[in-house]
């Protein structure tokens, strides 16, 4: 199953400091800002407690609201206060900052616009934002790392990587330049290259937990999984909540058939992120195709595979991989048989070969084994 590269890092605006905000309301009245989702427009913007800045934020981030307490916004999975005027609705944010473009034509406001384009994932608007940005200044390092990031996630890795290196040439410091053209070196198999940036963003801020996870990445990509694993436990020890870097553990565990720990890191992944599917997904992929018969569960399987398609409206090809396989494992290889063939028709191409591996597998009467 897939490793959990981290997202790329948005960068660039400034803006002024807010108050530290109160302590967390008890019985607060629901208000329609609670359960709906905000952009972040101002990079650095942090989220407090009473006593300390649990999270920095970066310029396009996304969280849910789980509380308000006036401007205040009540961020759960960072466990802190968010002043609102440093965020915009997420479904109304390129409204919003288109906005404020037409009132004010600045490079600022392009650079804002195209980060709403690209967390709606409207890869090309944004890059031309990205780009108008920079023709009115050329020297906007956070415009160009996310143009980076936008031609990154259109899988232009070798434009992502000059416009990363262009940032870099501008601020040579950034650890969020460094670890995101790092992720396309790991993209394009320079390892030795991301390795280089990883460490130089390390040695400035040595508890960089992204850049240990994507550490650890490479050194389990080099197979070395010790030292992969030793990232990503120094990454958790910075983020006890880092998803990702529990993934991306358990990943490693499995390669050193080490399954209870495996477990129980996707265990602990789903009780932090119930509602995204990928540790959902490996569990349930764990649970049906461990080639040890004592670590198997095929009734649990089978209903974290049905739940994880579910999640993703049974339109991801590795939940449907996944879903047949846990079917196969109950000899249910008509039924696994139809969602493996689906699987197959939306996978990308370099996991075909391996997907149609398991659809032989099946259509032999044969359970599919890790």
């Amino acid at each position: 199953m897939k490793q959990f590269l981290n997202v790329l890092m948005f960068c660039g605006l400034l803006s002024l400091m807010n108050p530290v905000a109160g302590q967390e309301p008890r019985g607060a009245a629901r208000d329609p800002r609670v359960g709906s989702r905000i952009l972040i427009v101002r990079h650095g913007a942090p989220i407090k407690t009473p006593d300390a800045t649990v999270w920095t934020s970066y310029l396009g981030e996304v969280f849910t609201v789980a509380l308000t307490n006036g401007e205040w916004l009540w961020i759960s999975e960072k466990g802190g206060w968010l002043w609102e005027k440093e965020t915009v609705p997420f479904d109304s944010a390129i409204q919003e900052l288109s906005g404020r473009l037409t009132r004010v034509a600045t490079s600022e406001n392009y650079h804002l616009r195209g980060v709403a384009y690209l967390a709606h994932q409207q890869y090309e608007k944004a890059i031309a934002d990205f780009s108008e940005s920079l023709r009115k200044a050329p020297k906007n390092s956070g415009a160009l790392n996310n143009r980076g990031k936008a031609y990154y996630l259109q899988a232009n890795y070798a434009a992502a990587i000059n416009d990363f290196t262009q940032a870099l040439a501008l601020e040579s410091g950034s650890v969020l330049y460094l670890n995101n053209r790092a992720l396309a070196y790991i993209e394009t198999e320079q390892y030795k290259a991301a390795l280089n940036d990883l460490n130089a963003a390390l040695k400035i801020v040595p508890e960089f937990a992204e850049a240990l996870n994507n550490r650890g990445i490479v050194h389990q990509k080099l197979n070395l999984v010790d030292q992969a694993i030793a990232d990503f436990t120094a990454a958790l020890k910075v983020d006890a909540k880092y998803v990702d870097a529990l993934g991306n553990r358990a990943f490693a565990y499995r390669r050193k058939q080490q399954y209870a720990n495996a477990i129980s890191d996707l265990e602990q992944a789903i009780r932090i992120s119930p509602l995204t599917y990928e540790a959902t997904n490996d569990l349930a992929w764990l649970l049906a195709t461990c080639p040890d018969d004592t670590i198997r569960q095929p009734a649990r399987a089978l209903e974290l595979a049905k739940a994880a398609c579910g999640m993703t409206e049974y339109r991801q090809w590795n939940t449907l991989d996944t879903l047949a396989a846990a079917l196969a494992d109950q000899g249910q290889f008509d039924e696994a048989g139809k969602w493996i063939s689906t699987a197959i028709e939306t996978a990308p191409e370099g996991e075909k070969a391996r997907l149609m591996g398991h659809r032989e597998l099946i259509a032999a009467g044969k359970p599919v084994r890790e």
